[in-house]
């Protein structure tokens, strides 16, 4: 089995060039953990996410490693969050793609998919081999679904 047999082909995307508000309205209305970033030639140039919007609003040091084991020196006023938001909301995405994802191909076997599904606990975007184009996703609940319930089963299975 190979991630091409279970991925969601031609999946929703932004542009490096799409805003960080573009693509933050694309994450909340479909409710997505994360989407792929490509470029103008529809290369993968990485991922942005829920999480990578969240990092973004909160202080540098908060979010690396466990340095600060608390936030006292910050607000708890949202709207100072929402401020930040707002001066970022207009930059491109590029500025905060994640540009070290894992990615995986077609012919990937899906067993692959599922040890990277553990290691980062994402989705993983599907490219061609050679160009990098991004041809679909892969989530972990494509895997467990077909784990549970292969399409090919026997009834009863």
């Amino acid at each position: 089995m190979s991630c091409a047999d279970i991925m969601t082909p031609n999946p929703r995307y932004v542009r490096e060039d799409d805003t960080i508000g573009e693509a933050a309205r694309e994450i909340i209305e479909h409710t997505y953990i994360n989407l792929p970033v490509v470029d103008a030639e529809g290369r993968l140039v990485g991922l942005f996410g829920i999480y990578d919007l969240l990092a973004l609003l909160v202080p540098r040091v908060a979010v690396i490693g466990n340095l600060l084991p608390n936030l006292r020196f910050m607000s708890d006023d949202d709207s100072e969050l929402h401020r930040k938001y707002l001066s970022l909301k207009d930059n491109p995405v590029r500025r905060a793609v994640n540009r070290e994802a894992a990615r995986v191909y077609a012919d990937t076997p899906l067993i692959e998919a599922i040890r990277l599904f553990c290691l980062n606990h994402t989705t993983i975007p599907v490219v061609e081999r050679g160009s990098d184009r991004l041809v679909g996703m892969i989530s972990y609940w494509d895997a467990a679904r077909h784990i549970v319930a292969p399409k090919n089963a026997a009834p009863g299975g």
